[in-house]
C-alpha cells in the first residue's frame, strides 16, 4: 500500500521556514477560513442548488463534462482572504455565468455537491485542504503548495478532483488518493484538512492515515 511521503530534507534554516509556514497557513485554514466565508457568504446573492441539470449516469459521465462547466480563477488579491462558497452562491454564479469560476476550493465544493447526487448522498466525499513541501516545487511553490481537492469513495477504492479535473485512478485508500494522485505525487504533504461537503471540520492534523474516513466525529 503506498504511503505518504516524508518531507524533504532541507538546511536548518529551510526547516524552520517551513514550519512557519505550514503553521501560520494551517491556522488560517484550520480556525480562520470557515467563520470567516460564513461571514461573507451572508453578502452574496444567491440560488436555490442545483441551478444546472444533473443529467450524468456515472462518475466518469461527470468527469468527461467536467472542464465544460468550470474554470479556475484566482480569488482577489492572490486568495489572501480566500473563502468557501456554499451551495446557494455556486448556484446563483452558474445561473448568471453558464460556469462555475473560483479558485481550488469552489471548484472542490462543485464537484463534491454534484458527486453527492451520483453516488447516493454517500457520506464519504470530503474537502481535503492540504499544504505540500514547498521546497519540493521546482518553481511558483507559493502558487502551488496549498491547494484544496475532493476526495471520495467510489467502487470500493478512492478517487480524487483537482480543479477541472477528476482523475481517472482508483486508488487503494484514501491516503494513497491524497498523497499520489497527479497534483499531489511527489510532494510531502506537512498538513491536511479534512471537511465534509457542508464544510463541517471532520479532521486536521499531519499524518494521513490517521484519518478514519468512516469515523461520524465533527471537530469544531
Amino acid at each position: 500500500m503506498r504511503s505518504q511521503l516524508a518531507a524533504t530534507p532541507q538546511p536548518f534554516t529551510r526547516r524552520l521556514l517551513r514550519e512557519l509556514y505550514w503553521r501560520l497557513l494551517a491556522l488560517w485554514f484550520g480556525r480562520g477560513k470557515a467563520p470567516w466565508s460564513r461571514l461573507v457568504n451572508l453578502f452574496r446573492r444567491k440560488a436555490p442548488w442545483p441551478s444546472h441539470p444533473i443529467r450524468w449516469q456515472t462518475v466518469d459521465d461527470f468527469a468527461e463534462e467536467l472542464p465544460n462547466l468550470v474554470r479556475w480563477k484566482s480569488d482577489p488579491l492572490a486568495g489572501a482572504f480566500d473563502t468557501f462558497l456554499n451551495r446557494e452562491v455556486m448556484a446563483e454564479r452558474f445561473r448568471r455565468q453558464g460556469i462555475m469560476e473560483k479558485d481550488c476550493d469552489g471548484l472542490a465544493l462543485f464537484t463534491a455537491c454534484n458527486l453527492e447526487f451520483l453516488l447516493h448522498r454517500q457520506r464519504s466525499i470530503y474537502l481535503v485542504t492540504i499544504i505540500l513541501d514547498p521546497y519540493s516545487f521546482a518553481e511558483q511553490p507559493l502558487l502551488y503548495s496549498a491547494h484544496v481537492l475532493c476526495v471520495f469513495r467510489h467502487q470500493g477504492g478512492w478517487r480524487a478532483s483537482s480543479n477541472e479535473t477528476l482523475y481517472p485512478e482508483v486508488f487503494e485508500s484514501f491516503t494513497a488518493a491524497v498523497q499520489h494522485n497527479p497534483y499531489c505525487q511527489g510532494h510531502p504533504i506537512l498538513w491536511f484538512e479534512v471537511r465534509d461537503i457542508d464544510l463541517r471540520r471532520r479532521f486536521a492534523g499531519r499524518n494521513l492515515a490517521d484519518f478514519d474516513p468512516d469515523a461520524g466525529a465533527t471537530l469544531r
